[in-house]
């Protein structure tokens, strides 16, 4: 099981740690400039003094088969005997990929795109996040681009050893990471609750990290340190919702809305969430996809409204977009670009389908084309 320490003061912790470990080389997986920027390489310096070190960091945002490699030949020549990944949520995730596929290196990309069975890795993983929305500190799998087209890799060895969740290390975000990060973790836990996939104890969760972020996103904003404790906190219960359920239809359209259109992962997660608020309250014209029916659905979507602070569906909707407009974050396709027929097609056509079907409600190449028309239209 996996071990979860948070607060700003954890060096000590983390020295203790690495030395009970004893490891003759750690690999660090870092981003680039944000691991001097936010204060993670002092950190690192300091827990690590005494000890080789070799530092990977030449990766693009969206962990691609090419970066994983280059990463795995790495582990294979410098062996070392502990990986720390720090960073946001790609850095992370390449942290992830490197180390189980280090152990799984004949053939990664077939392996990946025929989902094969993947072994574990007998070196430890440290995971220290210096945004606050991905929550990949905590979840068994991350995404992986072959060939510029998406593959999620998932096993249950994947999740780190050790989560190291230090605020502070986020205090340099930009405002607008800071606003997409935030409705990445807002987005994460809204869609746990309404899985196929959800549980009784990932409902718990992800109401927990639903509640801190709509009580602390706008002050967290405007820069009160108590509230982006509460959003680390929040943006790792995220995770730890997703790593039971797995995300749903908002998350399948994202991908390639960031692809196309160059729009942080957050933000594009949102730009849609909003219209399943109405789209995930059953009826007699939908197709109920949870195998706990149309009742049950009913029950889990007016209570997540109670749980946002609302009364119905068109509530919701409308608070979720003034929200993402007060924090400078577009509402409408024509404002990152898509105007087109053929964009709202293309999106369509390159949609995540696993994803896709943890949706309650089943959506049909003809519903979701007409949820991103009516979001082509302006705001």
């Amino acid at each position: 099981m996996q071990k979860i320490f948070f607060g700003n003061n954890q060096q000590s912790r983390l020295k203790s740690l690495i030395k009970s470990i004893k490891p003759n080389m750690i690999f660090l997986v870092t981003g680039d400039k944000s691991y001097l920027l936010s204060g993670s390489k002092k950190i690192i310096d300091e827990v690590s003094m005494g000890y080789k070190t070799y530092r990977f960091s030449n990766f693009s945002n969206d962990p691609k088969l090419e970066d994983v490699k280059k990463g795995v030949e790495l582990i294979k020549k410098i062996k070392p005997d502990l990986i720390i990944s720090i960073g946001g949520g790609s850095a992370i995730d390449m942290g992830k990929q490197i180390n189980i596929l280090s152990k799984n290196t004949k053939d990664i990309k077939n392996i990946i795109i025929q989902k094969k069975h993947l072994k574990k890795s007998n070196i430890p993983l440290i995971a220290i996040p210096t945004t606050s929305g991905t929550g990949s500190e905590s979840t068994s799998f991350s995404v992986m681009y072959i060939d510029k087209k998406k593959y999620s890799v998932e096993s249950k060895y994947m999740i780190p050893d050790y989560a190291f969740i230090i605020p502070k290390l986020g205090n340099k975000m930009s405002k607008r990471l800071r606003a997409s990060t935030a409705f990445d973790a807002f987005s994460q836990a809204i869609e746990s609750y309404w899985s196929i996939n959800s549980t009784k104890q990932s409902k718990t969760i992800s109401s927990r990290a639903i509640k801190l972020i709509k009580e602390n996103l706008t002050k967290s904003m405007k820069g009160n340190k108590q509230s982006r404790l509460h959003m680390y906190k929040a943006a790792n219960l995220s995770g730890q919702a997703i790593n039971i359920t797995k995300t749903t239809a908002a998350h399948a359209i994202s991908y390639v809305i960031s692809s196309k259109f160059n729009l942080q992962h957050g933000h594009s997660v949102a730009l849609t969430l909003g219209k399943f608020f109405k789209f995930n309250m059953p009826d007699s014209n939908k197709k109920i996809s949870d195998p706990r029916g149309a009742k049950y659905l009913s029950r889990t979507m007016k209570t997540l409204y109670k749980i946002l602070g609302f009364k119905n569906s068109k509530q919701c909707e409308r608070y979720w977009y003034s929200s993402l407009n007060k924090l400078n974050l577009v509402t409408s396709f024509k404002k990152i670009g898509l105007t087109k027929q053929s964009d709202i097609n293309y999106l369509v056509d390159k949609v995540d389908n696993n994803r896709l079907q943890n949706n309650p409600i089943y959506m049909s190449p003809e519903s979701l084309k007409n949820l991103l028309n009516d979001l082509k239209k302006d705001r």
